[in-house]
């Protein structure tokens, strides 16, 4: 599946992934397996996923309270004016950079 959008997307080839763990742990993942008629393959690789998913959302995605929000989008609306001596050095470095 893709994380972006979540939906499956084809793959022409799968591999293996072993793992060492307590025989508690195991036994754990298998007692929630059971609980939830799949196979402990099954259990075991769509708990990762779904908290693979979950991390890279963490890392990726931005939220803001209200307040921000609206201070992000007003601050887009309204892009501060630049005085004539910033463009004027912005445009001495571009030139200066172009030799």
């Amino acid at each position: 599946m893709s994380v972006a959008d979540d939906q499956p997307v084809p793959e022409p080839e799968s591999t293996t992934f072993n793992a060492r763990l307590p025989v508690s742990t195991k036994r754990l993942f298998q007692r929630a397996a059971d609980l939830r008629h799949q196979t402990l393959s099954d259990f075991v690789l769509g708990s990762a996923y779904d908290r693979a998913v979950i991390t890279i959302n963490e890392d990726t995605v931005i939220r803001l309270s209200t307040r921000d929000s609206e201070a992000f989008a007003a601050a887009l609306d309204t892009p501060p004016v630049l005085d004539e001596a910033v463009i004027a050095r912005f445009r001495a470095a571009h030139e200066k950079s172009r030799g």
